[in-house]
C-alpha cells in the first residue's frame, strides 16, 4: 500500500484505456452490446446534432427521453422541425436545462440545414474537418464540445472530445504527458486539452483507427465518470445505480458491487489510502509512551 510521501507511477493513457475497455466491454461501434449512444430514428446525423446541444447542462436520461418525445411526434427531422414555432417546441424540450433558449436553438439550425443542405444533416458533416468546425461553430447553441461531439459521432472525424468528465478524470488518475501537474487538465483551455489527448493517443495507440479510438475512448470515460468518478467519488465501489438510458439490459450494472478500474494505477485513490495509512499510524501511536 502507498505511504503519504511515496512517488506514484503515473500511467499513461493507454493504460487508463485499456484498464476500462476490460472492465466496461465495448460501447461503441458494430461490437458494442449495448451502444453507449442509441439512436431511435431514422435519421442519425440529426439526432446526434440534436442530443449533442440538448445535453448541454442536462443528464442524459433527459435528453434520451425529449429525443424520444421529438419522435414520437414526427419532429425529429430538419424539415419537419422548421415548420414549427419555436415556441411549440418548449413543452417538448422541458425538463432540459434552458430549454426556451434550446427550443430556438433548434428550430434556427433546422432552418439552416434545410435553406443550405435540403435537411441533409449528413451533407453538413461530411464537408472537410477544419471547414466543418468553423461551419458549426457560427451556428447557434454549437460550443467546442458540441461541435466536437457532432463531428465525432455525427461525422465521423478524428477529433477528441473533452467535457467535464475527462477533465475530472484525467485530473484525478494524473495520466501523461500532465503527470507533474495534474491540474492542467482542469487549467488549460479546451483545444490543448484536446491536441495533447489527441497526439499522445497518436503515438500510443497507432493501430487503431482515430475515429473508432477517440468515439471508444470518449464513451468509455462518461461511463466510468458516471459509475464510479463521480463528484464524490465511489472508488471501491459499488458503483452507481443510475439508469441513465432506456435501452434494454443497460440495468444490467445494477447488481454490480466492485471498484473503479482504474484505482491500481490513479493517482487520487493511491494518495487517499497513503493519507488513510498515515492517519491510522497516527491514531494507533496515539498516547504511547514516548
Amino acid at each position: 500500500m502507498l505511504l503519504s510521501g511515496d512517488p506514484v507511477t503515473s500511467p499513461t493513457l493507454e493504460a487508463v484505456y485499456t484498464r476500462l475497455l476490460a472492465h466496461f466491454g465495448r460501447l461503441h461501434g458494430p461490437l458494442a452490446v449495448r451502444p453507449w449512444w442509441p439512436i431511435f430514428g431514422d435519421d442519425p446525423a440529426f439526432e446526434i446534432l440534436v442530443g449533442a446541444v440538448l445535453v448541454q447542462q442536462t443528464r442524459w436520461e433527459t435528453v434520451e427521453q425529449v429525443v424520444q418525445r421529438l419522435l414520437a411526434a414526427d419532429l425529429l427531422s430538419p424539415v419537419a422541425l422548421v415548420q414549427v414555432a419555436a415556441a411549440d417546441l418548449v413543452p417538448l424540450l422541458r425538463p432540459v436545462a434552458f430549454y426556451p433558449q434550446k427550443a430556438t436553438g433548434l428550430r434556427a439550425l433546422a432552418e439552416y440545414l434545410v435553406t443550405k443542405y435540403q435537411g441533409r444533416t449528413a451533407t453538413l458533416l461530411a464537408r472537410p474537418l477544419d471547414a466543418l468546425r468553423a461551419e458549426l461553430l457560427a451556428l447557434p447553441r454549437i460550443g467546442s464540445e458540441t461541435c466536437d461531439v457532432t463531428m465525432l459521432y455525427g461525422g465521423g472525424h478524428p477529433v477528441f472530445v473533452v467535457d467535464a468528465y475527462t477533465r475530472r478524470l484525467f485530473a484525478r488518475v494524473g495520466p501523461a504527458p500532465h503527470q507533474h501537474e495534474p491540474e492542467r487538465w482542469h487549467r488549460d483551455r479546451y483545444e490543448q486539452v484536446r491536441q495533447t489527448i489527441e497526439a499522445t493517443l497518436t503515438e500510443l495507440v497507432p493501430a487503431e483507427p482515430p475515429v473508432a479510438l477517440y468515439a471508444e475512448f470518449h464513451a468509455q470515460i462518461n461511463e466510468v465518470c458516471v459509475r464510479y468518478c463521480l463528484a464524490r467519488p465511489r472508488c471501491d465501489g459499488p458503483p452507481s445505480r443510475r439508469v441513465y438510458s432506456r435501452q434494454d439490459g443497460r440495468e444490467s450494472y445494477l447488481d454490480r458491487a466492485d471498484g473503479c478500474p482504474l484505482r491500481k494505477i490513479c493517482r487520487y485513490y493511491c494518495e487517499e489510502q497513503g493519507d488513510a495509512t498515515s492517519r491510522a499510524s497516527v491514531d494507533r501511536n496515539r498516547g504511547k509512551p514516548a
